[in-house]
């Protein structure tokens, strides 16, 4: 009987054996040794409970091998009566025993771990007995290493048609890694400088990015994208790379902030919020944890979305898709148990993910999904679904944020392509998403304090140093590297000289101010960076111009009422009545001479305005 026909629970021996037939009873009794053999069920029944009772049922225990020790140990001491066959075999690389030759047929033989386990499952009641003497399995570990080789080491398996026979050829690949940690918090006030800055679109169905924009965010990374900087076309192994990887970290940083609240959409582009606004001056690492906590929860993006392979997720299969949450919360508790600063392979923690019990369902009812040119799914595809899906939450999400650092190859290379043993029941799969190419993972400081491992995260800060010179010919100068941020702000309020000069120009200046920007944000730019007072001549400059684009002030539209001589205008103007709503626009030489004036109505205010110039007498004509 398969795994997925087993009971949930069996409340008692008797119950168990009570519901085999006289053959199978046999075969348990032929694995005991307390004399002649009974023919009879009733008699078969009671002869085989008898001897799984005290010191026969331990000295049937210690029949077993380590394996199926270990098999009847994780039962017992968890709170479910079921084989876990999934589970068992990535904690410990291979089935138990449990008989010989073709099962449900007359050759079959049981094993000693028969006489524990039901259609895979134990007993309650024995269950009970044994728990009195059997030991508690070794933990759950995920295995990981402290460092990473340069190249990775695959094996690919040919058909020589010459020959007719089967050839191996070993690989390498090189290895690509990537610290996330200090990039991100740079990254973070670099994208919301885009943003502030107006370079930034979505589309206002689907709210990702546009290709323009993708590409003007991996541009100011301060490492590019992943792949952007990839410059092979062909594989070590001979095969020419053709899966179009596209962005992983621009997109990601776009759907964050969405998520976070720190943009919204202004027309067709994203502008900063209040909080976002905020953001820029905050510590980056306050901000990264207000992203990560509120993409754990967020419905804006399925993961699987980025999936482009598989097929069916907005058609039929969408409603058997699982809520994002859930799985997400799996995926962060298998990580907590994750060793900071410890690299760790993927397919370690594919294991490790359902060996310790946080296995998820992508989909309830997988053949609602395909994979393009293969078809529909079935029960399975754990690699295609969940494996891909953990993928993409890794290398998109959570090393964007700096929780984890990341080591990689090419997605056509994937470990996916090679046949390898993983213990999990895979099956060979090519390339089916962007983030195949992920090999390798490490928990950072910062992914330590986000999860709750450590209590305080204390950020490495680098020493204040002069990157800036402010001289009294209005010119600015970059004397040390800049950030993309610092650079992306320069351009946007000065007049680029070359790539390290500025100039200060009052209209370059004016046009920043127009679109938001203010002369005291520049000012404090300016003294942070480069470390002294501004000269007198740069801080005159601001000043006046500070004066000149605050001695105007928009008060928003109104209407402007036309009064056939100044007593009227003076009589609404003050009228209990009417005057919460309008007011004289000043004209002194009008009034004093006795003429025409005029009443500023604000926009907001003009239907009561209407309304109490009723009861004073007066109607004012649409």
């Amino acid at each position: 009987m398969g795994y997925y026909s087993q009971p949930e629970r069996i409340p008692t021996l008797l119950e168990a054996l009570n519901n085999l037939i006289v053959d199978q009873l046999k075969a348990l009794a032929n694995l005991l040794s307390g004399g002649k053999i009974p023919t009879r069920k009733a008699e078969l029944v009671s002869y085989i409970e008898r001897q799984l009772q005290g010191e026969y049922l331990q000295s049937l225990w210690l029949q077993c091998d380590s394996t199926q020790q270990a098999v009847i140990s994780e039962v017992v001491h968890s709170p479910d009566d079921r084989y876990q066959p999934a589970r068992f075999v990535s904690k410990y690389g291979k089935e138990p025993t449990w008989g010989t030759g073709e099962s449900y047929s007359y050759s079959y033989k049981p094993s000693v771990l028969a006489l524990f386990f039901y259609t895979y499952t134990m007993p309650a009641d024995l269950k009970a007995q044994l728990k009195t003497f059997v030991p508690a399995p070794e933990p759950t570990r995920i295995q990981s290493v402290e460092s990473l080789p340069a190249t990775l080491l695959r094996t690919q398996r040919t058909y020589d048609f010459t020959t007719r026979k089967r050839q191996t050829n070993p690989i390498e690949l090189p290895l690509h890694s990537r610290a996330t940690e200090q990039v991100a918090r740079r990254d973070l006030q670099t994208v919301l400088r885009l943003v502030d800055l107006g370079k930034v679109s979505i589309s206002e169905k689907t709210f990702y990015p546009t290709g323009a924009s993708l590409t003007a965010i991996a541009e100011v990374l301060e490492e590019g994208d992943y792949y952007s900087e990839w410059t092979e076309t062909q594989s070590p192994g001979g095969w020419q790379y053709d899966y179009p990887i596209g962005n992983i970290k621009a997109f990601a940083w776009i759907m964050l902030l969405q998520v976070g609240k720190l943009v919204e959409l202004s027309g067709k582009r994203l502008a900063l919020t209040k909080a976002g606004q905020k953001a820029l001056n905050e510590p980056a690492e306050k901000t990264l944890q207000t992203l990560w906590k509120n993409w754990l929860k967020n419905t804006l993006l399925d993961e699987l979305r980025r999936i482009d392979s598989v097929k069916g997720q907005t058609g039929k299969g969408k409603r058997n898709l699982t809520a994002v949450a859930g799985r997400r919360s799996k995926i962060v508790e298998a990580l907590k148990d994750c060793p900071p600063g410890q690299w760790i392979e993927v397919f370690d923690f594919f294991r490790y993910i359902i060996a310790a019990g946080y296995e998820f369902e992508v989909s309830r009812n997988p053949d609602s999904l395909t994979i393009s040119g293969y078809g529909s799914l079935d029960d399975s595809d754990f690699l295609i679904l969940e494996a891909r899906y953990i993928l993409c939450f890794f290398f998109e999400y959570v090393s964007t944020l700096g929780l984890v650092d990341v080591a990689y190859i090419h997605p056509d290379d994937a470990i996916f392509n090679f046949e390898k043993d993983v213990h999990l029941d895979f099956f060979y799969q090519p390339c089916l998403s962007r983030y195949d190419g992920l090999t390798y993972f490490r928990l950072t400081p910062l992914g330590s304090y986000f999860l709750g491992l450590s209590d305080r995260y204390i950020p490495v800060t680098l020493p204040q140093k002069q990157v800036l010179r402010v001289l009294a010919n209005l010119e600015v100068v970059a004397v040390q590297q800049l950030t993309r941020a610092d650079r992306l702000l320069l351009d946007n309020f000065l007049q680029p000289i070359s790539d390290s000069v500025w100039q200060l120009e009052p209209s370059k200046l004016l046009d920043a101010i127009s679109q938001g920007r203010s002369v005291d944000e520049l000012r404090q730019f300016l003294i942070a960076n480069s470390s002294e007072a501004l000269p007198q001549p740069v801080a005159q400059f601001l000043a006046d111009l500070e004066v000149r684009t605050t001695s105007l002030q928009d008060l928003g539209s109104a209407r402007l009422i036309r009064c056939t001589d100044t007593a009227l205008a003076t009589l609404i103007a003050n009228d209990s009545r009417t005057k919460a709503y309008c007011f004289l626009a000043d004209q002194p030489q009008a009034m004093n001479a006795g003429l025409a004036c005029y009443l500023v109505v604000p926009i907001e205010t003009e239907t009561k305005f209407r309304n109490a110039l009723k009861k004073l007498g007066y109607s004012l004509p649409v």
